[in-house]
């Protein structure tokens, strides 16, 4: 396993991170405590040291799992979740105001069984609470110890360089992450957000590196991308699958995908995750509830890609809408 800080911090965290969506009880997909100790077993013997997740996900299951999984080794582990999704029906039950934001730390702390969070995310844009007061609430939990880091998920870039600047201002704590949508199949970050992350030394660490699976290849049939009326998240009126599946040039990106990973020896996944690590990705992370697949991914921290390869995997692309935030 390889190690490397989160932007410009101290935070040393493995090149891939484990996502933890996956577990919980509110979708067919998804796993419970038993299966999910599988997974991160495999991920902490392979050197895994950070896991992801979410208040929202299965309405705080996922971290009622994630502190059970951690129990004993929380100091070796950096923990992550995200605050800003509904939790309650009332009116003050989501969003990113200090009322919100200060209730929902102390029940994420809760179900993770810890006193503190590693990296404490927003998970989404806040068009109704100043970004003011939630940058002073997220400050004031940095200096209470409840949180060490803070970081962004999904939004407009517009919206994070004002966050950046208003933080540098005013002195409240910068976001030192952004976890943005990013693979093979999905491009659009690298108009405006990862220039920026970058040029600011904010680490990258995108959620659905192989576009929600479809870049593993399960689904390649024929020289089309086929998913079966049974799978329960990429499916028709998605936007999984209005993204990953329906714009045409995304069959030939996943043919040359299987084509490079014969090539080297490697599976389609593995290439999807190199292209990534190649592209100055900090960390991706994977959600998967099968150990292997988080072995797949730790052996594609060792396939270097060439730049003619990744000039051949990245030419049929063409611009999408914009997906993951609104």
């Amino acid at each position: 396993m390889e190690y490397v800080n989160l932007g410009n911090t101290g935070l040393k965290i493995s090149r891939i991170c484990l996502g933890a969506m996956q577990f919980g009880n509110t979708a067919p997909w998804m796993v419970e405590l038993e299966d999910a100790r599988k997974v991160w077993k495999k991920a902490w013997d392979l050197g895994i040291n950070c896991i992801d997740t979410a208040n929202v996900y299965s309405r705080g299951r996922s971290e009622e799992i994630v502190g059970e999984l951690v129990k004993g080794m929380r100091d070796d582990v950096v923990i992550a979740t995200k605050v800003f999704g509904q939790m309650s029906d009332n009116p003050n039950g989501r969003g990113l105001s200090r009322k919100h934001i200060m209730w929902q730390i102390n029940a994420s702390l809760r179900r993770l069984n810890t006193d503190y969070v590693d990296l404490y995310q927003i998970h989404r844009w806040d068009y109704e609470a100043p970004i003011e007061e939630t940058l002073s609430t997220l400050t004031d939990l940095v200096h209470q110890g409840k949180v060490r880091y803070i970081g962004a998920s999904s939004m407009w870039t517009w919206q994070f360089a004002k966050a950046i600047y208003i933080a540098e201002m005013k002195g409240y704590e910068k976001f030192i992450s952004m976890q943005n949508v990013y693979n093979l199949l999905y491009r659009e970050e690298e108009r405006e957000m990862i220039p920026f992350c970058k040029a600011h030394g904010i680490g990258i660490i995108p959620w659905s590196p192989t576009a929600a699976g479809i870049l593993s290849g399960k689904y390649y049939k024929d020289g089309k991308i086929i998913v079966p009326e049974t799978e329960t998240r990429v499916r028709p009126g998605s936007g999984d699958y209005r993204i990953y599946v329906e714009p045409p040039e995304n069959a030939e990106i996943l043919r040359r995908v299987i084509e490079v990973a014969k090539n080297k020896g490697a599976t389609p996944a593995q290439i999807a995750y190199a292209w990534l690590l190649h592209k100055g990705v900090t960390a991706p992370i994977i959600g998967t509830t099968k150990p292997e697949h988080v072995e797949e991914a730790v052996g594609a921290i060792s396939i270097k890609l060439t730049d003619d390869e990744v000039k051949y995997l990245e030419e049929p692309y063409k611009p999408k809408p914009v997906f993951g935030h609104r």
